[in-house]
């Protein structure tokens, strides 16, 4: 480079390559320097550096001397005779010999990412201390110099194809990799993508940046600051930044903790601040873009949660549909007796903080165009691969948390990226707004657990099974059912509500004392030994709400059969009916519910006057369906799943009777049934030996929303 004295100056760390023609080139700024080989645990044989590009130099970046001796907008050189060059020209000869030498002795080629490779790249973590040292100027630039849509016209062209979409089709586009390469081709689409998100919220511009920028760090060449409130350790994934990129991300990180003050708990920030800075022309645009996702208030398409309360409710509807789609993973858990809801609290960073680079870059594709759900596909289907991989060895696990996050960072031995995005693809989903009213119900539970939004991180008791006392099921046994039920009920200890032995052996005398309890949980236990039950997810007192002599049908898809002995096991509907339930004629004619957080009283001769509160549900079929909720089929509707009058107690009742209870509570049978796609949960018809129905406390109501409406 020419400065204005006319002199060619170089820094001696820029690598002059003799090309066709005889001219040089600068090499790529994409890799790791000398420092950086000595700080983090990457090792060389050789004496001098050897810098290696990848497959194209995106950045040229800039930095204080305490990252390296040159700043990339003004070469400059303490020798103005241009001795590094003439040395550097004087060493040519033996660059292809230390290349050579480089190649054959490089701990691993995925981590140079030589020739664009999408294969596996792992990932690192810096732990920090309590402070972080920044560097005040700024860092990551890239094809500042060259018009790259010149030297790459397939890219171009590919990019105005994606001007010329509507979201649709760039989900489709996103999921088959449309923009994986080349690199300023990704960093184009994902500028297009996010400038497209709109919210009502004020997003801030480039400028206020360069102002808190300049607050927060000043003219000082190094300043310290602690580590951001909302983070819960100062670890930064490096997903293959230098130096440089991590004190960008440091400074971003800090500047958005101070432009967001009522952020106080969001453990993926710093990944997303990474991985966006990778395709971020400087330090500014990257904060404009994680901003803009911040900012975003949707609630059917959330980015990002910004509080421990959020935060948690999100883990626990992970834990919802996990029990539909990995059922076997909960018992497992479960059964040996560890938190389900510690190894559920992770399950986000099994994506932003676990999975290597290749990986976690995909799933940003696609979770830039359709948000939260995404990020559910992808750790159900790492939740699939890990239920695999565990069943053969469950036996040696210690701890499922520790070996699941392993797992996660060793995916590449199981699949590639694009294979675990077709797997999470085919894996069937709730609608947007089912999820949406199943996270704002686990929101209310943790509400009701004294959680608050306001605080940072605070302990979930979980239920302690120590002193339960059945004389049907044993303690290992409820635990696993607890396991089975819904996560917003799981968090509060059961309660019995009724007892064969100790209130009657007759119907009338069932549901006076069950009636009012929502939900609740009923055990056989039959003269055979067998013990077998089913979960009520609606209050029995809605089979007086209709007015046919008819048995009428009520509840919810959350209903479900099970055994317990011989064998345990659940049966419940797919995963598309989460939330939904049939529609009486009255709520068909009217207007579905649109609000939350609407009161019920408490029905009279509750014992443990529990707080109701009502959740609305998907309309019925019925109704008119937008686009965002498709047409299901007859199947995927909510079914029959109880009904009852003096005479019996059924649950389930298509295609047969999945439990059904005599008037007298002395016997019964179980059918195959369609409702919850069971095979008997019993040998034939069954003489009852016990009988047990357990409530939960502070249980959160989901029925009658509809109903109170109109």
């Amino acid at each position: 480079m020419i400065n204005v004295l006319g002199t060619v100056e170089f820094s001696h760390d820029l690598d002059m390559t003799p090309v066709a023609g005889g001219r040089s080139r600068q090499r790529s700024h994409s890799y790791y320097n000398a420092e950086d080989v000595k700080n983090y645990g990457l090792q060389t044989q050789t004496k001098d550096p050897i810098l290696r590009p990848r497959s194209r130099s995106f950045y040229s970046y800039e930095t204080s001397e305490d990252y390296s001796d040159f700043d990339a907008g003004n070469f400059t050189s303490s020798n103005p005779s241009g001795q590094k060059v003439n040395s550097t020209l004087q060493n040519q000869a033996s660059r292809k010999e230390r290349k050579t030498k480089q190649k054959k002795n490089s701990p691993s080629r995925e981590l140079d990412g030589s020739r664009g490779s999408l294969k596996s790249v792992s990932m690192m973590t810096i732990s920090e201390s309590d402070n972080w040292e920044i560097c005040s100027s700024s860092g990551m630039k890239y094809g500042q110099f060259v018009d790259w849509e010149k030297i790459d016209p397939e890219a171009a062209m590919r990019y105005q194809e994606i001007l010329q979409s509507g979201h649709h089709q760039l989900k489709s586009m996103a999921r088959k990799g449309f923009w994986a390469t080349p690199h300023t081709l990704r960093a184009k689409a994902y500028y297009h993508i996010i400038h497209g998100i709109h919210s009502s919220a004020v997003t801030p511009e480039r400028d206020v940046y360069y102002e808190l920028s300049k607050r927060l760090f000043g003219e000082k060449k190094l300043s310290s600051h602690p580590v951001p409130d909302y983070m819960e350790a100062g670890e930064i994934p490096r997903y293959c930044l230098n130096k440089a990129g991590l004190n960008s991300a440091k400074k971003i990180l800090l500047s958005l903790g101070n432009y967001f003050p009522d952020m106080n708990f969001c453990p993926i920030l710093p990944a997303l601040v990474s991985l966006i800075l990778h395709f971020s022309q400087d330090e500014a645009e990257c904060f404009h873009s994680v901003s803009r996702l911040i900012c975003f208030k949707d609630p059917n398409k959330r980015y990002i949660d910004q509080t421990f309360l959020t935060y948690r409710a999100s883990c626990m509807t992970f834990g919802d549909l996990a029990n539909r789609c990995c059922r076997g993973i909960r018992k497992l858990i479960a059964s040996s007796h560890q938190n389900l809801f510690e190894f559920y609290s992770d399950w986000i960073m099994w994506i932003f903080a676990e999975l290597p680079f290749t990986y976690a870059i995909r799933v940003l594709d696609v979770y830039l165009l359709e948000g939260y759900k995404v990020l559910y596909r992808v750790a159900l289907a790492l939740l699939s691969l890990y239920k695999v991989s565990v069943s053969s060895r469950v036996a040696d696990v210690q701890d499922f948390r520790t070996d699941m996050i392993r797992f996660v960072q060793n995916v590449a031995r199981h699949c590639s990226a694009e294979t675990l995005l077709e797997k999470a693809f085919m894996i069937p989903m709730a609608t947007r707004q089912e999820l949406n009213l199943l996270f704002n119900a686990n929101r209310s539970s943790l509400m009701q657990k004294g959680v608050s939004s306001h605080q940072k991180r605070q302990s979930v008791d979980s239920v302690d099974f120590n002193n339960f006392s059945s004389t049907v099921v044993t303690g290992t046994e409820m635990r696993v059912v607890w396991a089975w039920i819904p996560e917003r009920f799981a968090l509060f200890s059961p309660i019995k509500i009724f007892s064969k032995a100790e209130h009657g052996g007759c119907l009338a005398s069932f549901y006076s004392h069950v009636e009012g309890h929502e939900p609740a949980v009923v055990v056989v236990k039959t003269t055979d030994e067998e013990v077998f039950g089913a979960f009520i997810s609606t209050d029995l007192s809605e089979r007086h709400k209709h007015d046919s002599e008819e048995l009428q049908y009520f509840g919810t898809g959350e209903c479900f059969v099970f055994t317990l002995r011989p064998s345990m096991e659940r049966y419940q509907q797919a995963m598309v009916n989460i939330m939904t339930r049939g529609a009486s004629p009255q709520q068909v004619n009217g207007s579905s519910c649109q609000t939350t957080g609407a009161t019920l009283t408490c029905p009279a001769g509750t014992p443990q006057n529990p707080s109701y509160l009502t959740i609305p549900f998907t309309g019925p079929a019925e109704e008119i369906l937008t686009a965002k909720q498709p047409k299901r089929t007859k199947e995927q509707r909510a079914s029959k799943f109880i009904a009852g009058d003096d005479r019996q107690l059924l649950i389930g009742g298509d295609g047969g009777c999945a439990l059904c209870l005599h008037e007298d509570l002395e016997a019964g049978y179980s059918q195959q049934c369609s409702t919850f796609k069971n095979t008997p949960l019993c040998k034939g018809p069954f003489k009852i030996q016990a009988v047990e129905v357990w409530g939960i406390q502070n249980s959160i109501s989901l029925s009658q929303c509809l109903s109170t409406q109109n």
